[in-house]
This record gives C-alpha cells, sequence and structure tokens, in this order.
C-alpha cells in the first residue's frame, strides 16, 4: 500500500482517501509546471529585451541620401529636353554685281513705269529680266476673289525662278483694311511664299499721296510691311514714302532727278508715277540691292 506524502494528513476514514490523493498530486504536478512554464517566457522575454537593447536604434540611422541623376529633376521626374535654337536664316548678300542676276518684278497700276525703269536698268548692268513689264491692275491682297496674288505669284516662281523679286502692292488695300493683324498676316504669308535661299525679296512700299483719304490710310500698311520684312531677313522693304515726299514731308508732284533736273514723278489722280517717277523707284530699288560703296 502507497503512502500518502510526507507533511500530507492521512485521508480521513470512511472517506476516498485515494481519489482524494491522487486529484492533489495532479493538482500539484500542474503548479510545478505552471511554474515552469512562466519561468520560461520570463527568460524569452529577458533574452529579447537584451538583444533589443544590444542593437542599434532604429532611430538613429541616417536618413536616405539624395542622389541626383543627371537627366532628372531633384524630385525624379524626368526633365523635358531642352527647346533646341533654331538655326537663324541669313540675310542673302548684299550684291556686287547685276551680272546674271535673274530679276523678276510686278505689282498693281502703281508699279508698271518702276518695272519698265527697272528692267531697263538692270539689263544695262548686264543683269537678267525673267520676262517684259506688267502690272495687275487694281489689284491688292485684300480681294483674291478679284486677282489671287498668292496663286500668281507661287505660279512665277516656279516659272521664272528669279534671284531677285520686286513686288508692290497696296494702294487698292489702304482703304479696305480692318484689321492690321489680318493683313499683316496676308502680307507675311505672300512674303513666306517668295522665299527660296539665295533669294532677295523687294518689297515696295506705298507712296506719299495726293489724295487725302490715302494719304491718311497708306501710312498704317507701310508699317506693317515694314514689321512683317523685319522679320524675315530675306525681305529688304524700301520706303517709297521718303522717296516721293517733299523736304517738308509733303506730298511732292515734282522731284529733282540724280543730276538735279526738275521731273515730274506723278500724274494728276496724285497716286500713279511717270515715267520720271517710276525710274525713281526703279534707281532706287537698285541702290538698296548692291552692297554699300559700290
Amino acid at each position: 500500500m502507497e503512502e500518502p506524502p510526507v507533511g500530507e494528513a492521512a485521508p480521513a476514514p470512511g472517506g476516498r482517501p485515494r481519489q482524494r490523493w491522487r486529484a492533489r498530486r495532479w493538482h500539484g504536478m500542474l503548479l510545478v509546471l505552471a511554474g515552469v512554464l512562466g519561468g520560461c517566457a520570463g527568460v524569452v522575454l529577458s533574452l529579447a529585451d537584451d538583444r533589443a537593447a544590444e542593437a542599434p536604434a532604429a532611430a538613429a540611422a541616417p536618413a536616405p541620401r539624395q542622389v541626383l541623376v543627371a537627366g532628372l529633376a531633384f524630385d525624379g521626374t524626368p526633365e523635358p529636353p531642352p527647346t533646341p535654337t533654331p538655326t537663324p536664316t541669313p540675310p542673302p548678300a548684299r550684291l556686287r554685281t547685276a551680272e546674271g542676276v535673274r530679276l523678276w518684278s510686278d505689282g498693281d497700276s502703281t508699279s508698271y513705269f518702276m518695272t519698265v525703269a527697272l528692267f531697263a536698268e538692270w539689263s544695262a548692268l548686264g543683269g537678267l529680266p525673267v520676262r517684259g513689264a506688267d502690272y495687275k491692275i487694281s489689284s491688292g491682297l485684300m480681294r483674291p476673289d478679284f486677282f489671287d496674288w498668292p496663286a500668281y505669284l507661287a505660279a512665277e516662281m516656279a516659272r521664272y525662278d528669279p534671284d531677285v523679286v520686286v513686288f508692290m502692292v497696296g494702294a487698292n488695300d489702304a482703304n479696305q483694311v480692318r484689321s492690321a493683324e489680318e493683313y499683316g498676316a496676308r502680307v507675311g504669308a505672300v512674303m513666306d511664299l517668295l522665299y527660296r535661299p539665295g533669294r532677295t525679296v523687294v518689297w515696295m512700299g506705298q507712296p506719299n499721296m495726293g489724295r487725302a483719304d490715302l494719304a491718311a490710310s497708306v501710312p498704317r500698311l507701310n508699317a506693317i510691311f515694314a514689321a512683317e520684312a523685319g522679320a524675315r531677313p530675306w525681305v529688304l522693304y524700301l520706303d517709297t514714302w521718303a522717296l516721293t515726299s517733299a523736304a517738308d514731308g509733303s506730298y511732292a508732284p515734282a522731284l529733282p532727278d540724280e543730276t538735279g533736273a526738275l521731273q515730274v514723278i506723278r500724274v494728276s489722280d496724285g497716286v500713279h508715277f511717270t515715267p520720271a517717277g517710276g525710274r525713281r523707284l526703279a534707281l532706287a530699288v537698285i541702290a538698296a540691292l548692291f552692297e554699300p560703296g559700290r
């Protein structure tokens, strides 16, 4: 017969000694097991705390370094490619000689005697007018339904391929222009149409006018011509207003020629030119085309 553990009272007579003793025994074993498990947990937690204390603090870790990569902005956004600098269109060289240079000239009716004289003077210098003198009466850039200068000019350039183009319109447009911006776009489009490498375009301004309505409206057109030509290196703007004005700036029906002889340069309508007036314009074109000091 098994003895009860030391220090433990013997079971009371008449009870159930074996069952009570076994229950107490299991109870004691569970208490011992719980103590062992608790001790192990304490050791594990202690070791974890020790390792955490030995490891460097995460907060003390250095901040990530900023790395700049060529072609990227500081925030990593790709930089846009640099805008290429456009190659400027070089202006055509001023002429040293007219020899063999192909010349084309046309315009409205104010241009006719200029073209006649220009072709004669150009031929005398050894140049090559590409066709006979002509003009388109009552034409301008405002009424392509009446005469389509852009289409005509494109065909003429393709046919003759001149080295120098002289063009004169505006008298028939002056009182029709309502928007300087819109008219400037028309003028600029024609200047662009006439461009080809090596070609010089001479855009003739409108002269001083003996008609009050045109005297008031033409300067606005001349300012547009000058501005559009100034944006295009291949275009020379020729100011005919000053060329046809008296010393005080007023309209002049007669002016001295290159020899000092007084010449009637305008007809009675105060708009069109005489042959002497046309020659005055032609000589100014030639002077503008050649290098200074020739």
